[in-house]
């Protein structure tokens, strides 16, 4: 084991600037440690150059990252630190303190409308991990018909969709031999001032979750104790009964393609809560959406939830662009750090972009010119053609959910070469600008 040498070499321009808002977050972070093998800053950024390399194991990691000129951290020493729960601890601080910095600088799409200004508007879901090489096979004695081999790493996040910073919620903790944890049972067990994450008081907190999030009675009670409130999806055996007149009001055309807006009780629980009849004018397909709040316009409830996409292609970008598709570690301290570094490299991938555009100019207009021209033989889930229609539902938020392999193959092939600014401005400038044959 190395001793005191958290690099062999300084760090390079494209390291100190992507590294910079990490090192802004640490100051303020809860349970640091002055380390003397290796910082709680240096962790952070060797489990981030893990999630940016292509590596698909620890020890081909640490050799990748020891010949680019990095540390030379021995595997026992690595997978000791990943497995410290209080490190752990202090990258969900570090991420957490990252937020603020993103809420700074990432413009906010949602400062259109002043009806939303004290809500704070978020995306939950659950993404899961293969499991680790040395994970535990599922004891068929106690479990007789599990069918499961391994048991896969299931995490929950939740995705701010005012800033796009993603952190983790909890791990899955399934029982009974099962595979996955219902998510309405990780939301349950959820401290109220986890899930309204220091959202200040006389300001709500939206969720838009799938349908795994419905239970009418904690609608209720989280939403008249914790001003926390839902969005999601009906589900097709849901009893409801209509008792106020269709509330939508069609002269608004932020409200073309919604058919209704009632409030409607559960003829099981007796709950009041409300539904929105939406009709994509693109392909005619029929949305029935859920939600407990009740004074938002229509419009901006259909709006949020179709935001909740953006979740399920940051997963895709950790596991499809970050290869991030098994655990790193067996203990569950391991595996949470394992979360909270594909957090942190998603929202400094996503500072980075920003600092970049607004101090350059520039910005990637072969993706542009590749998403107007998806968007002409766009098809929906049934495979048909979508017609270019631009009502205010569809055209209100336009953002990219996720970065781009040309942007990340950049960070990856550079941050450890000691090039200087002006030269890595120029190669992402000809990516950026190059048209495609």
């Amino acid at each position: 084991m190395v001793q005191n040498t958290p690099s062999k070499t300084p760090p390079t321009q494209l390291a100190q600037a992507f590294f910079a808002p990490l090192e802004a977050a640490y100051l303020h972070s809860l349970k640091p440690h002055d380390c003397p093998v290796i910082s709680d800053l240096d962790h952070a950024r060797l489990c981030i150059h893990r999630c940016l390399s292509e590596s698909t194991s620890g020890h081909g990691f640490l050799q990748y990252h020891a010949d680019q000129g990095g540390a030379l951290i021995t595997p026992d020493h690595f997978f000791k630190s990943l497995s410290s729960p209080r490190r752990s601890a202090n990258l969900a601080s570090i991420n957490h303190n990252l937020r603020a910095i993103m809420a700074t600088h990432i413009p906010d799409p949602f400062l259109a409308y002043p009806e939303l200004e004290k809500y704070h508007i978020y995306a939950g879901d659950g993404h899961y991990h293969h499991a680790a090489a040395f994970d535990p096979k599922p004891n068929k004695k106690q479990h007789p018909d599990t069918t499961e081999k391994t048991q896969p790493t299931g995490h929950f996040f939740r995705l701010d969709l005012r800033s796009h910073h993603i952190g983790h919620l909890d791990m899955s903790t399934p029982k009974d031999g099962k595979k996955s944890e219902h998510d309405i049972t990780l939301i349950k067990r959820l401290a109220i001032q986890q899930l309204r994450n220091t959202a200040p008081k006389g300001h709500k907190v939206i969720y838009a979750w799938d349908r795994a999030c419905i239970d009418y009675h904690l609608w209720d009670k989280l939403k008249r104790q914790s001003g926390i409130y839902f969005i999601t999806l009906q589900k097709e055996n849901s009893n409801l009964k209509e008792c106020t007149v269709n509330r939508i009001d069609p002269s608004n055309e932020r409200n073309q393609g919604i058919v209704s807006d009632h409030y409607c009780t559960s003829a099981s629980t007796g709950q009041m809560l409300r539904r929105i009849i939406y009709i994509d004018p693109r392909d005619g397909t029929t949305y029935r959406y859920l939600t407990s709040e009740m004074q938002l316009p229509a419009h901006l409830i259909v709006i949020i939830y179709k935001q909740r996409w953006d979740i399920e292609k940051t997963f895709h970008q950790f596991k499809s662009k970050l290869f991030e598709r098994k655990s790193w570690s067996s203990s569950a301290s391991g595996k949470a750090s394992q979360a909270h570094a594909e957090c942190l490299t998603h929202n400094l991938m996503l500072l980075m972009e920003w600092k970049i555009r607004n101090n350059h100019g520039i910005e990637d207009q072969q993706e542009q010119r590749k998403s107007q021209g998806r968007q002409k033989t766009k098809v929906n889930r049934g495979g048909y053609l979508m017609k270019q229609i631009s009502n205010h539902i569809n055209q209100a938020i336009q953002r990219a959910s996720q970065r781009t392999l040309r942007f990340i193959r950049w960070l990856r092939n550079h941050i450890y070469q000691p090039l200087d600014w002006s030269h890595l401005i120029a190669r992402l400038t000809q990516m950026w600008m190059i048209k495609s044959p």
